[in-house]
């Protein structure tokens, strides 16, 4: 038998389709709760990154407010002290002013411009900034906003990249007058949470709706001026002004965490990123350890199973070649019997032979004009009849002497019976033993390999009367019978007035291999019979009786016949 056909009859046993299944589902299981326990060990790595980010765009959006704040309470001050100048007295020479010391550190200029966008007033020494000229100036000066933040530029006298913080100055009726600009550095609006060590992938930035990067911290580096219109950045600002989202940065490309925050005064919002490998990766350490601790298992439960099916591979082999010996020591027991037969079927078959060559001899006779027509025929059916028994003497011989495994069929008791007991008698010279059956007692067929079946009579029969050698010869006597046991199966008992069963035997009358030769003479065993009757679906018991012993075995009825009774 081929492994695949091995492994296919192994898995029709109900225990290893169980096993099987039991391993499947418990891999399953062990795969679908570590699956569930890493994603749910990211999805709250996630939720706590994002709920610190959310603070952090907060707290970040917080300080650029108070930034813009000191720049305001300084154009205030401008406008309450140069103001009136600028609405009411014609241009002229740029006047310089100092900063009172009281300003913020962080302002490091400023100017008043009048609605043409002439420096009037100036922090400056002769120097222009140019703010007059700039996209912001114009939307104040248009009336498009009232407070502006223009984008970097060059500080006049020091070359420093600042951001100028301006406001609109307006007459008494309303109209456009000139505006107020506070020069800011570009560094001091991302010097957020001054002293902490930024980490590279971390990320805050203030950015124009116009999609220029004002002021940019990517870990410990500053820049600014990047144009990130029509990126992902501007595309989810316009979508959610308040949001968050998860995308790779329009300059470095890196996938981070973003939240962001717009200041609506001034055409601003502010940003906060975080690196999503910095993120995840404790999650990603620990989903690491469970998936190995998962394959592990796994492993582990294949190795069982390996085992598991390697042992019951093993034990069906032995199985195998158990049958296989079995079957050919059943069969050598039945060739080696043929020789105590020799001398009955030499008996058996000289009488027909004998017979039927006195009737041929008669009918040589009668056809010689000594007998009718119908006496010669009547001889010759005689002979036929006399060969006829010869051929069944010996047909059932050779089937008795076939090998094969059991293969059940419907087919008569009594047949079977009475075949057992030709066999059994035939390997005798004189009769050892009568032998009493009453056919009939059984309606229908029973399923069984009529073989087999017989070989388990004949040793019975040839056992009783080994049992009954000592008893005369009138107190010789096996009675078989077969009855109905229930609706489902014939009983078939066969009876010896012999000595009994040792008490020795009856108590291990079910182990395998109980051998009672040489204490009660049963030829091959009862471990043999016992396994042919088994194959059956039957059993086999033996018991004693006051006057001698009883075996009985069952066979199967034919199942369309229990319907029927």
């Amino acid at each position: 038998m081929h492994k695949s056909d091995t492994f296919r009859a192994i898995l029709r046993q109900p225990a290893a389709r169980l096993v099987t299944i039991s391993a499947i589902l418990f891999v399953a299981i062990a795969w679908i709760t570590v699956v569930w326990q890493v994603v749910e060990d990211r999805a709250a790595a996630t939720d706590g990154a994002s709920r610190e980010n959310r603070g952090r765009v907060v707290a970040f959006e917080q300080y650029v407010q108070r930034t813009l704040e000191s720049a305001q309470l300084a154009a205030l001050y401008l406008d309450d002290r140069h103001g009136a100048a600028v609405r009411d007295a014609p241009a002229g020479a740029v006047q310089r002013f100092e900063l009172p010391p009281y300003f913020d550190p962080a302002i490091v200029g400023a100017e008043v411009l009048d609605r043409n966008g002439r420096v009037r007033f100036s922090s400056y020494a002769n120097t222009d900034s140019g703010f007059g000229r700039t996209e912001a100036f114009r939307r104040l000066q248009s009336g498009r906003a009232a407070r502006v933040i223009s984008n970097p530029s060059a500080q006049p006298d020091t070359g420093a990249v600042v951001l100028r913080v301006a406001r609109a100055l307006r007459d008494p009726s309303g109209r456009f007058a000139g505006a107020v600009a506070i020069a800011i550095p570009a560094r001091r609006f991302v010097a957020f949470n001054v002293g902490t060590r930024y980490a590279p992938d971390e990320l805050i930035s203030i950015i124009s709706l116009d999609g220029i990067s004002l002021a940019r911290r990517e870990g410990n580096r500053v820049s600014s001026g990047e144009d990130l219109r029509g990126t992902l950045v501007m595309r989810q600002q316009a979508q959610a002004p308040d949001g968050e989202y998860w995308g790779p940065s329009a300059i470095d490309g890196m996938r981070r965490l973003f939240s962001h925050q717009r200041i609506g005064d001034y055409g601003i919002f502010v940003t906060s990123g975080v690196g999503e490998a910095r993120l995840t990766a404790p999650a990603a350490r620990r989903a690491g350890w469970f998936l190995v601790m998962a394959a592990a298992l796994t492993l582990v439960v294949i190795a069982l199973l390996m085992l598991y099916f390697r042992h019951l591979i093993d034990e069906a082999r032995a199985k195998r070649r158990f049958d296989q010996m079995r079957d050919e020591f059943v069969h050598s027991a039945r060739v080696a019997s043929l020789s105590e037969m020799a001398a009955g079927l030499a008996h058996e078959l000289n009488q027909p032979l004998t017979a039927a060559s006195n009737y041929l001899a008669l009918g040589e006779l009668l056809n010689k004009g000594e007998g009718s027509r119908s006496e010669v025929a009547e001889k010759l059916g005689q002979t036929r009849d006399q060969i006829a028994r010869a051929g069944a003497i010996i047909r059932r011989i050779r089937d008795y002497l076939a090998k094969g495994n059991a293969e059940l069929r419907a087919d008569s008791i009594d047949r079977t019976i009475e075949d057992a007991i030709d066999l059994a008698q035939g390997g005798n010279v004189t009769r050892a033993a009568r032998v009493l059956y009453t056919p009939g007692q059984v309606t229908g067929r029973v399923m069984i390999d009529r073989i087999q079946i017989q070989q388990v009579l004949v040793n019975l029969i040839r056992n009783a009367e080994e049992a009954m050698a000592d008893l005369p010869e009138s107190r010789r006597v096996i009675r078989i019978a077969a009855v109905h046991a229930s609706d489902d199966m014939v009983e078939v008992r066969v009876d010896d007035d012999g000595p009994g069963f040792p008490d020795s035997v009856l108590r291990q009358f079910n182990l395998p291999f109980i051998s009672t030769k040489a204490e009660h003479g049963l030829g091959i065993g009862l471990s043999i019979c016992r396994r042919i009757i088994e194959v059956h679906g039957g059993e086999l018991s033996a018991a004693n009786r006051s006057d001698g012993a009883t075996v009985r075995f069952t066979v199967k009825r034919e199942r369309t016949d229990w319907a029927l009774d």
